[in-house]
């Protein structure tokens, strides 16, 4: 039985609402609204007379009370959440992304690639960029893992799971981010996992996927993310062909699970990685291995905001990576990020090589390509510019409008 859709009139200085101006309604901007608060039900957002303007997701206990669906006075159809994630689909496999598998060779070891994508950890849904706001899903080779991150779809788990399940041929995690739900006001529900039969399984093993022909394990959810960071696969590869070029080996802080580390050793590239987790840099050391570069990789615990005193990192880098977590989760972070990494990016320079190349990552929408620039060392008679401004990979769209959707900078300079 369709919901009552909720009504929300905006006030007077709101009420001219465009797609330019990005998909959410903050509280702020909302004058009066009518009907039960039920993320269940669709909402119908009017100006200050109203008249409709738009329809969207409603979280009635959010800063965010709406994310816009469409424009108009003409509410989506009602299926209108199986046609997204159709197009979402759709959209990757005409990318080359997200396809399935091929058979593996005849005779081939357990665990040796396969024939077909040389890469198969994809971003399937990337919420707004897809029109499905609060929704991610990520796939790793035949399993998936779901991230539900506002009460509007946490409303419509069922719905999602039904959707998808013809899709997936391995294991299928939900997660809600304990920190997400208390944000939308949702239960935050323990993890979901089922096999392939559906039935509920134990403790997951890792999640494997290749990436760009490399193999590679992360820890299975609960975990950082869906597991992995998929925004970032094909920046590795090019840092690591930026390495390759200079040839000086290759720090890599931050290191998770060892992607640009192990990217760069593939490429004959000696390389170091430091991470503060033991567990993933156990996993790391065993990338490192499934690829066949163990011989040119080294691990290291530590911080990659500390001292960085060990002694496998007393020496000259060609290629230095700074990848550190979300450090400004809001504006009010910003000036304590921004302090934290000039110090970080003023210690490494010193190590870098002449030409070497220094790429700094942020995944803070706040901390943008601008802050980036200014972390670089001044008055030291160090000469910088910038030579590449990457970003995420075609499988994570962004909507028009939606600012906050940009979260990936990666800036890569080199001192000359």
């Amino acid at each position: 039985m369709p919901r009552v859709p909720v009504r929300i009139e905006l006030r007077r200085e709101h009420s001219r609402l465009r797609p330019s101006d990005g998909p959410w309604v903050r509280r702020r901007a909302v004058s009066k609204q009518w009907g039960p608060p039920d993320p269940s039900a669709l909402a119908c957002v009017t100006d200050h007379r109203g008249t409709p303007l738009a329809w969207g997701l409603y979280s009635p206990e959010s800063d965010i009370v709406v994310r816009l669906l469409c424009f108009g006075a003409a509410p989506p159809p009602e299926d209108w959440l199986e046609r997204r994630i159709a197009a979402a689909l759709r959209g990757r496999a005409a990318l080359g992304l997200g396809v399935s598998p091929g058979r593996a060779e005849p005779g081939a070891a357990p665990g040796e690639p396969t024939k077909g994508p040389m890469t198969t950890g994809v971003r399937m849904i990337n919420t707004e960029g897809d029109g499905l706001p609060g929704l991610v899903a990520d796939r790793y080779r035949d399993d998936w893992v779901l991230q539900i991150t506002t009460a509007a779809m946490a409303a419509r788990q069922a719905e999602l799971t039904s959707c998808l399940k013809e899709h997936v041929h391995g294991r299928f995690f939900v997660l809600h981010p304990p920190a997400a739900a208390e944000r939308e006001g949702f239960a935050a529900a323990p993890l979901a996992l089922s096999g392939p039969d559906g039935a509920p399984l134990a403790e997951p093993e890792p999640l494997e996927f290749l990436e760009h022909g490399l193999r590679f394990r992360v820890p299975a959810p609960p975990s950082q993310k869906t597991g992995a960071y998929f925004d970032q696969r094909d920046n590795r590869r090019i840092i690591a062909e930026l390495a390759a070029s200079h040839g000086g080996p290759l720090l890599d802080l931050g290191c998770h699970v060892g992607g640009f580390a192990i990217h760069a050793a593939r490429a004959g590239v000696d390389a170091v990685g430091l991470d503060q987790s033991a567990p993933v840099l156990a996993l790391a050391r065993a990338n490192a291995e499934l690829n066949q570069v163990s011989e040119r990789t080294s691990w290291v615990r530590g911080d990659l905001f500390g001292p960085l005193d060990d002694p496998a990192l007393d020496r000259v880098f060609g290629t230095i990576v700074v990848d550190p977590p979300k450090i400004a989760t809001s504006r009010r972070d910003l000036g304590r990020a921004i302090k934290a990494m000039r110090a970080c990016v003023r210690r490494v320079s010193e190590r870098l090589a002449p030409d070497g190349a220094l790429a700094l990552c942020s995944c803070s929408h706040h901390l943008g390509r601008e802050h980036l620039d200014e972390m670089l060392p001044r008055g030291l008679g160090l000469g910088w510019t910038r030579i590449l401004s990457l970003g995420p990979g075609p499988d994570h769209p962004v909507q028009l409008g939606h600012g906050e959707g940009e979260y990936l900078r990666v800036n890569v300079y080199q001192r000359r």
